[in-house]
């Protein structure tokens, strides 16, 4: 399907040919990607069907086995562990992850230990260079000293592109 002989317009009118065929293909790939998506969409939904009531099965019986654990977990593990195998499983606890909790205002508690020799190491600071600022001050009076530091400005590169125009009522992906 794909030519590669086609050749770089030479005109204004063979610019506007290669437009409109690049709309249509355009238009084309977007009809296809809609039409997997609702394909995945439907997939998807045929699979939840068939998932739905396993998954809630699976937690009416973890629902079930937590207070079995809670019960059983001493003579299970002989308190070594805390988890065992059984039928086909392992059921048992985890500690989950810890969290600091700060009472009172956060900015208050960084002051304070910003203030003492010893709570320093507990807070950070973090520095970076505001680089949409650099480039509005090159231009201004601070300019000279930021290029003398060895500040610069590079310009984007202008980069071509090409997009389907959007036309009302129609329906598909226009990035």
């Amino acid at each position: 399907m794909a030519d590669t002989a086609i050749r770089a317009p030479r005109s204004l009118a063979e610019a506007q040919r290669l437009c409109e065929q690049w709309a249509e293909l355009d238009g084309e790939i977007a009809a296809i990607e809609e039409s997997r998506d609702v394909a995945i969409a439907k997939a998807n939904s045929e699979v939840d069907k068939d998932l739905t009531p396993l998954i809630k099965r699976r937690e009416a019986i973890e629902a079930k086995l937590e207070p079995f654990w809670k019960a059983n977990a001493a003579e299970l593990t002989k308190g070594k562990r805390k988890s065992a195998e059984l039928g086909g499983a392992v059921m048992g606890t985890r500690m989950g992850r810890g969290k600091v909790t700060v009472a009172g205002a956060i900015d208050v508690l960084v002051d304070k230990l910003r203030k003492t020799a010893w709570g320093k190491k507990f807070v950070r600071t973090k520095h970076e260079l505001d680089r949409t600022e650099a480039a509005k001050g090159l231009q201004g009076k601070h300019g000279p000293a930021l290029k003398e530091l060895g500040v610069g400005y590079e310009p984007g590169a202008e980069t071509f592109f090409i997009e389907r125009t959007a036309q009302a009522g129609t329906q598909g992906k226009v990035n």
